[in-house]
């Protein structure tokens, strides 16, 4: 399928003033875009997934019925929405904040003037309403038909992203302090926005492309992968499976509690309708079996490049093309000063059937360590560095991989011998639907200790750079 990301609209975007503060601006009508026509197609000739999205919009709007969030009412308002999600381009407008600043921007059905996570958000939000009593039933999962197209549009729509006209809006994001101080902009500013969003730590203050890494000459520290917030830590059970707690609401308005039995060894090995991109080296899944799996996630506004939290030898390779899907809810204004928006809910068994790199690392003292980035929702892409071989060594610290407009979702699963402990700061205040509120970690930071101990070595080094690729 191919996708017209139409020059002439972000023309349009251009004259209508759309660039710093379009608010109160009426949006130009995209017109019917192939993607749109390739779902009414879809369907047409699907009575099931006919009514799958029916209902999910319809529980959507029990939820949240005010037009200016949620103003997609009928499957027409849906295909007027795909029409906008797939020539949008990404802008930044301060009208309101969430989480110490993220900003906030909803304008019903002038999605030229949403912000990009809060139109991304959306987009999932309206089809992740829970249609049966299993656990996996949102229309993502119960339609595959659907969840092709799904991926399909977040290819197409990445491809528009590499193109000049989607930098349009780039000085939103560069003027908001929000999206950080550690990056330096090219003379003449970013291209387009992939440019932006993959942006670079800065040479001048961070000369081997790596922050300072904590720990860096003990074996027994692991690190951050990247600016992100840990969700956690979960044991892997005898039998490979990651168990988690499932709390939500059917269609039926009935309430879903039970447990969901996730495979690891799947995940590191690839299932049935997983399509391997790239691949090297052979790892046994089985060594994972009472080991640790720990997810951190990254925001629309961290740093998108990817660094080895442990350092030893790569043995394993696989890039699995699957799933873009993405867990979203309504959230509420909890406190004075924010807004209610949509959140996207990183909860630990949401990796599972997405598109994925796996990696094995064999460390020298506690086995083998795989460390997997995935692509979420309109964040499907990840490119590797070219010196990740089998049988290169991996320095701690050093860059392996970018998320191309996307991916806010990693994974780094240790065997039981490791004893991996987590060690990561907590927040008073609980996370808003997961109970520990996690604090934030950047690059090299200190995550966790082998051995069963808290008090491995913490002292920041800067480590040499990495081959060039």
């Amino acid at each position: 399928m191919h996708l017209r990301f139409a020059s002439a609209v972000t023309a349009a975007l251009l004259v209508s003033g759309v660039g710093a503060k379009a608010q109160d601006q009426d949006c130009p009508d995209p017109g019917r875009q192939p993607a749109t026509e390739a779902l009414i197609a879809l369907v047409e000739s699907d009575p099931a997934l006919q009514e799958q999205l029916t209902k999910s919009i319809a529980l959507g709007q029990i939820i949240n019925s005010d037009p200016q969030t949620n103003p997609v009412a009928s499957l027409d308002d849906y295909y007027g929405f795909v029409d906008a999600l797939v020539t949008y381009p990404p802008q930044n407008i301060n009208t309101g904040i969430i989480d110490d600043g993220i900003r906030v921007s909803m304008d019903g059905k002038n999605y030229c003037n949403w912000n990009i996570l809060d139109l991304l958000s959306y987009s999932y939000f309206l089809v992740d309403r829970q249609l049966t009593t299993d656990p996996r039933g949102q229309i993502q999962f119960e339609n595959d038909a659907f969840s092709n197209w799904m991926r399909d549009v977040a290819v197409e729509w990445g491809k528009y992203l590499e193109t000049p006209a989607s930098a349009v809006h780039i000085p939103d994001f560069t003027s908001d302090p929000n999206f950080g101080d550690w990056y330096c902009p090219p003379e003449g500013g970013y291209k387009t926005f992939q440019d932006f969003f993959v942006r670079e730590l800065c040479a001048a203050t961070f000369p081997t492309g790596s922050r300072p890494v904590e720990g860096y000459n003990d074996p027994a520290t692991v690190v951050a992968i990247g600016d992100s917030t840990s969700a956690g830590w979960w044991p892997i059970s005898s039998t490979g499976k990651l168990v988690t707690t499932y709390d939500g609401v059917s269609q039926a308005g009935e309430m879903i509690k039970g447990q969901l039995y996730s495979n690891v060894y799947e995940f590191i090995d690839g299932k049935d309708g997983e399509k391997v991109l790239e691949t090297f080296g052979s790892i046994d899944p089985t060594l994972f079996k009472n080991g640790t799996w720990t997810h951190q996630f990254l925001n629309v506004n961290n740093y998108h490049r990817l660094h080895v939290p442990v350092a030893g030898k790569i043995v394993y390779f696989k890039h699995l093309q699957a799933g873009v899907r993405m867990k979203s809810g309504w959230a509420e204004a909890r406190e004075t000063g924010e807004i209610s928006h949509y959140d996207p809910q990183d909860t630990a068994d949401w990796q599972f059937g997405q598109t994925r790199m796996v990696i094995g690392i064999e460390t020298a003292d506690h086995g083998l360590v795989v460390i997997s980035p995935m692509g979420m929702a309109q964040v499907s892409s990840i490119v590797k560095r070219d010196w990740v071989k089998e049988g290169a060594m991996a320095d701690k610290g050093w860059e392996f991989a970018n998320f191309a407009f996307g991916g806010s979702d990693f994974v780094v699963i240790f065997e039981e011998q490791a004893n991996f402990t987590l060690t990561v700061d907590t927040l008073a205040e609980p996370a808003p639907g997961a109970g520990v509120n996690y604090a934030s970690s950047q690059q090299g930071q200190k995550y966790g200790c082998f051995g069963g101990v808290t008090t491995c070595d913490a002292t920041p080094e800067t480590p040499p750079a990495p081959p060039a690729d």
